[in-house]
């Protein structure tokens, strides 16, 4: 009968473990990383940064949904735990991200490590742009995707009014190109054969001038009510307090610092050498998950 009821318990207690997600291990990927975070709630999420110059505490965006999910995600596996900051720029940003890091000698030049995967770009300006304590993602892509691991927070300068219009304009030309190259798609082997035609027949170049025009004027009229502009509040924002508006529609803002802007700003002004890592170490000691009110999350 003992043995029985040992026997019975074993099986509910076994069961128990796989329903809590404790009996079958993930599967591990690069670095160790294991896909810890399916079931992502829909929400804000918040995040504690814990240094050895201070705590950060950060806002995830909802918006922002695979930047947040595969943030918190390599939180919960402990991937940022005992890495450096890398980099860092007075007046700039602070950044982070490469597993490497950990064992580092003095003086070695790091950052170049990451994660092998990207994530699609979720950029939105005119909602998330970079003010002072955004938390936004490093992309070598920039537009199109970023990096899986590396990731920034901005401190940032305050500009002028020039600054903001002249960015204003490269942007929208960066837009103006996209959209024409996006038109052009479809025809993309007739235009390609009728250029190559062009270049020997003076019927043809008329025809490719024409048909440059044509897109042109299409572009054109497809860009109207589509060009980027800085919305009051950001004008007052970096002129005033301070960012990087340089970087608005290049890359993905997934956050903000809601507490311990002062310790990222100690830290961006910390001596660096010449490939801008801190000249004394700069420690994540770990990053944590936290509800609101900035206590560990359940789910942690």
């Amino acid at each position: 009968m003992k043995y029985l009821f040992r026997t019975f318990l074993f099986v509910v207690a076994a069961s128990l473990a796989v329903a809590c997600g404790g009996g079958e291990d993930k599967e591990k990927g690069e670095f160790g990383i294991q896909q810890l975070n399916e079931d992502s709630p829909d929400c804000d999420q918040y995040v504690l940064i814990e240094t050895n110059r201070g705590n950060i505490k950060l806002l995830l965006y909802k918006e922002t949904p695979q930047h947040r999910k595969n943030f918190v995600n390599l939180v919960k596996n402990k991937f940022y735990d005992g890495q450096l900051f890398f980099r860092i720029k007075k007046n700039f940003m602070i950044e982070a991200g490469d597993p490497t890091t950990r064992n580092a000698k003095p003086g070695e030049h790091i950052g170049a490590t990451e994660v092998s995967y990207k994530i699609p770009a979720e950029i939105d300006p005119t909602r998330f742009w970079h003010k002072r304590g955004a938390l936004s993602a490093a992309s070598l892509n920039p537009a199109v995707e970023s990096s899986g691991s590396h990731f920034y927070i901005i401190t940032g300068n305050r500009v002028k009014d020039k600054h903001l219009d002249g960015h204003e304009a490269k942007f929208n030309k960066t837009l103006r190109r996209q959209m024409y190259e996006r038109l052009q798609t479809p025809y993309k082997d007739t235009i390609a054969r009728l250029h190559a035609e062009a270049q020997k027949s003076s019927v043809k170049k008329r025809q490719f001038d024409k048909m440059f025009k044509y897109f042109s004027e299409k572009t054109d009229s497809a860009m109207k009510g589509k060009e980027f502009k800085f919305s009051a509040e950001q004008r007052k924002h970096y002129k005033e307090v301070g960012g990087a508006f340089h970087l608005d529609g290049y890359y993905t803002v997934f956050g903000e610092v809601l507490e311990g802007m002062d310790i990222v700003e100690a830290i961006s002004l910390e001596p660096y050498d010449v490939h801008d890592r801190p000249v004394k170490d700069v420690v994540i000691h770990r990053i944590t998950l936290i509800n609101d009110e900035g206590q560990p999350s359940q789910a942690e």
